[in-house]
């Protein structure tokens, strides 16, 4: 039962991280898509 919950904890810490970088991907792109529109203005 202990292993079970090591398991359970560990399934859902990495579920955590990979939703944690899903999430910075967006934001990456989010910004560098605001950094392109602002390039173009500038020239």
């Amino acid at each position: 039962m202990e292993t079970l919950r090591l398991a359970r904890a560990t399934h859902q810490l990495l579920e955590r991280g990979v939703e944690a970088l899903e999430k910075l991907g967006r934001e990456l792109e989010r910004y560098n898509d605001r950094q392109e529109r602002t390039d173009d203005t500038d020239s």
